[in-house]
């Protein structure tokens, strides 16, 4: 017979630290997460208001204490269906897979306590890795196996994948820290995490994680995947791609990585090698960036998702148009990360299209192309690279073949992420002509110079204006003051890979508006952070224009 002993009078309080086991309707204070919280606090008094054979639940004695009975009563039952989810379904499925839970140090209980509290509404729960140690190790440890949980997700109906999310990152400490004395990258401690609830059913829920961190990817793909500093898209990104790792290569390759010395990409490649697979990190990466292209296994056995759930997703390439005519040429600047994807069309034009591709280091590129012809059919392949640059060179094109689309990728960095990382500048041209005589060759030097000194002169005079213009907040989406909105814009056009469109009209529409999101959610930490924010608004106040002038 299950034991569920509900605890719901306060007995008394305890001065800082926990109740033992044996104790019931008891009051403990214990430390939070300031980061977190919503309150921004660094402790807080919680009630055990539950004890189960394999856990207790402690909630946030104020939040708590608002409710009504009643209210409380349908708590203590959504709690009651987390637990027999966990006995079933999260506990063993996970550890026969993943290991045990480790052994504490200072609390002989292997049962594991979960702590809900108002969180900031972009998190769902987090696990702090100093509560498994003494305080005389750590002065701010809870001294016991401890999972926090946001009072939000008690509304959700796959609450159970929360907890085995942060269940999942105590499993990692065991395997890595515990027990081989390493720390796992945060970007692939994230990835196994965030791959739980799928690997436990919770995706055929509505509104499920996977619903939301593929609405997310699609919003902003081209974010690294080992880069981590703790924004929405981060979760996005390595959500996606562990799907796709998990599609072809098993749970196996996430259980197999995390049991053996090295972290990281590296762990990666050791359970490959492990499963007698060819690849390595870098063709899954490859392989992963086309998949999210054309998502279709006829293009390749590699290049699509199994999982049903994921058959409509698809990313949209910055399409550039080229005109047609007898020669054309364009050329595109843009900033990246390691192990960040980019994906790049080329359309119109007729002639014999030559690409040339360069980034400002000597660095390790990849770069996976698909070309599609008039006909439907697509053919996918790799444009060599030497000293970080490369070429491709494409007859017929627009009479046999409509569309080019690149997607290059810097995969230098191989270990030592733990926050944010440097970008770097590439940059590919392209161009179109047939086959010119000398004369033509001479009459497109002579353009090719005034075209360069005319884009000299326009840049001095951006340059110029950048310098002299003003900024006058606050600004908002319909704002009317022009001048001020064209200043903006005109910075903002300045990193193209925060406003690629680059307009500056003086109008403050969606697309303004999403390039100061991204700018806001950038430097966060200077714009966001101190007013309690973890996703940019789009308005512009005092705060992003001080950033701005910082930059300028």
């Amino acid at each position: 017979m299950k034991k569920y002993l509900v605890l719901i009078l306060i007995a008394f309080f305890l001065p800082l630290g926990l109740a033992s086991a044996e104790e019931e309707g008891v009051v403990g204070s214990f430390f939070i997460q300031s980061q977190y919280d919503l309150e921004s606090r660094d402790n807080l008094d919680a009630e055990l208001v539950m004890e189960t054979d394999n856990l207790y639940f402690y909630v946030d004695q104020a939040w708590w204490a608002d409710f009504s009975d009643r209210t409380q009563e349908v708590h203590i039952n959504k709690l009651i269906e987390v637990d027999e989810e966990f006995e079933g379904e999260i506990y063993h499925q996970m550890t026969s897979v993943f290991g045990d839970t480790p052994d504490h140090p200072v609390t002989e209980d292997k049962k594991i306590a979960v702590l809900i509290h108002p969180m900031r509404e972009s998190a769902g729960g987090y696990f702090n890795s100093g509560d498994q140690y003494s305080r005389y190790q750590n002065p701010r440890s809870n001294e016991m196996s401890l999972l926090y949980l946001n009072t939000e997700v008690l509304e959700y109906e796959e609450i159970g994948g929360f907890l085995a999310h942060e269940f999942m990152h105590l499993l990692i400490f065991n395997q890595k820290e515990r027990l081989r004395g390493v720390r796992e990258e945060v970007w692939l401690n994230e990835a196994r995490a965030e791959y739980m609830p799928t690997y436990l059913g919770y995706d055929d829920r509505e509104d499920s994680n996977l619903d939301r961190r593929m609405e997310t990817f699609l919003r902003d793909p081209d974010i690294s995947l080992t880069e981590w500093i703790g924004q929405r898209a981060d979760y996005g990104v390595v959500n996606i791609f562990t799907q796709y790792l998990v599609d072809h290569y098993g749970v196996e390759i996430l259980a197999d990585s995390l049991k053996h010395d090295e972290v990281g990409i590296e762990s990666i490649n050791h359970a490959l090698e492990e499963g007698d697979h060819e690849e390595d990190f870098h063709d899954v990466f490859n392989n992963f960036k086309i998949a999210v292209l054309v998502n279709d296994c006829e293009f390749g056995e590699k290049y699509c998702f199994k999982n049903d759930d994921l058959k409509d997703l698809r990313v949209s390439p910055a399409t550039n148009y080229m005109p047609f005519g007898q020669e054309s040429s364009l050329s595109v600047q843009y900033r990246t990360k390691n192990w960040a994807g980019n994906w790049h069309k080329i359309t119109g034009g007729r002639g014999i299209l030559e690409l040339n591709f360069k980034i400002e280091e000597d660095m390790r590129v990849e770069i996976p192309y698909l070309l599609c012809g008039h006909d439907g059919e697509c053919e996918v392949g790799f444009i060599e690279t030497k000293e970080g640059r490369g070429f491709l060179e494409v007859e017929d094109f627009n009479e046999v073949y409509k569309s080019l689309t690149i997607m290059p990728s810097v995969q230098e960095k191989i270990t030592g992420f733990n926050g944010a990382e440097e970008s770097f500048l590439f940059t590919w041209e392209a161009g179109l002509a047939g086959q010119p005589d000398e004369a033509e060759i001479l009459q497109r030097l002579f353009r090719l110079r005034n075209l360069l000194e005319a884009l000299r002169d326009r840049l001095e005079a951006r340059q110029k204006q950048s310098i002299v213009c003003t900024i006058r907040g606050p600004l908002s989406i319909g704002s009317q003051d022009g001048d001020s909105v064209e200043c903006l814009q005109k910075f903002l056009s300045t990193k193209p890979n925060i406003y690629p469109e680059g307009y500056a009209t003086g109008n403050f529409g969606p697309l303004t508006e999403k390039a100061v999101i991204r700018f806001q959610e950038r430097y966060a930490e200077d714009i966001l952070h101190p007013l309690g924010l973890e996703e940019g608004t789009g308005y512009v106040g005092e705060r992003t224009i001080s950033k701005i002038n910082n930059l300028r």
